[in-house]
């Protein structure tokens, strides 16, 4: 039985009876440089005890059995503490018993080891735990920062195209609002701009203060947002001039909305008069142009009908196409 000899343990064979017929070198070195022909010998009075009574039984029922914790006595009287394996074969026409030892103290070790590195293991795992949570922590707190971010930057973009005075659009919300219209619209197209300028405005603030003035300006806006259809942009084009930019409105339509906010203005008093309006009317095809350039030209256009509208009394309604 060579190849006991290649086998990383102690290794016992013995007959059914118990009688030893080989032991290799691990097992030698293990117990004792002498040897016996009974198996018994290599065994304290306890294991012995535990070998006749159960340990042999269970082998010759079962023909194996593994992990069994026994004892072996080394040469010196100490005791070895050992898990036993053992297997019933047949060899050379004869039934012999194949013992394999391996120290528990190795085994203890390694489960020792095993324990160590789980509970390291586990360890790192609450550690991760808690980096974990301190991360998503951390994510919450970027996102709620990025959130307040994209709040401001909202806020200020808003701030951007706000008149602060009446809450109205200023030119670069009407700049916005007329490129969105002509990058949906085609070339036929027709949209139209109405400019307001309030009569007499100076007199207002010469005669009632300024803080009037800015109150008109107010209750203005309010009026123009009540003339304007739902589509439609009401911007304060700067001092006492508004605009009202009408998108897909020709120039009839421009028309009666013009109407509508000089019908409005009698829900304005100042010294318990009305106050009146000039409005110049500017309507235009898309014709695939410029943003800027197709706004500047409605703007002109509008500006030189209320100067038109200035000219013939105030408080009424000028079109730019009815112009001499």
């Amino acid at each position: 039985m060579l190849y006991l000899e290649h086998l990383p343990c102690p290794v016992l064979v013995t007959s059914c009876s118990g009688r030893v017929l080989h032991i290799n070198r691990d097992f030698k070195q293990l117990v004792t440089p002498e040897s016996s022909d009974n198996m018994d010998y290599y065994l304290p009075p306890a294991s012995r005890i535990f070998l006749h009574t159960y340990a042999w039984p269970l082998l010759l029922r079962n023909h194996e059995f593994n992990e069994l914790y026994m004892q072996l006595q080394s040469a010196d009287g100490q005791q070895i503490p050992v898990m036993t394996n053992a297997r019933l074969i047949e060899a050379e026409g004869e039934r012999v018993v194949i013992w394999l030892f391996f120290v528990a103290k190795e085994r203890q070790r390694f489960e020792a080891e095993l324990l160590k590195a789980r509970k390291h293991a586990q360890e790192n795992a609450i550690e991760l735990t808690k980096v974990n949570i301190e991360l998503q922590k951390a994510n919450a707190k970027l996102s709620q920062y990025a959130q307040e971010a994209k709040t401001k930057a909202d806020k200020f973009a808003q701030l951007s195209l706000t008149d602060p005075l009446t809450n109205l659009g200023n030119r670069r919300a009407l700049t916005r609002d007329v490129k969105q219209w002509m990058n949906t619209a085609n070339s036929e197209s027709v949209a139209s701009l109405l400019l307001i300028d309030v009569d007499f405005f100076k007199q207002i603030n010469d005669c009632f203060g300024h803080a009037e003035g800015d109150e008109v300006l107010r209750h203005l806006a309010k009026q123009l947002l009540k003339s304007a259809g739902k589509h439609d942009t009401v911007i304060r084009h700067g001092g006492e001039e508004f605009a009202l930019w009408l998108p897909n409105l020709d120039q009839e339509e421009a028309k009666r909305t013009a109407q509508r906010v000089h019908d409005h203005m009698v829900q304005i008093l100042v010294g318990n008069k009305p106050i009146t309006v000039s409005i110049g009317i500017a309507s235009m095809a898309q014709n695939r142009q410029d943003t800027g350039i197709f706004l500047d030209l409605l703007l002109a256009e509008a500006d030189a009908a209320v100067y038109e509208a200035k000219a013939r009394g105030r408080n009424c309604t000028i079109c730019f196409s009815d112009m001499d």
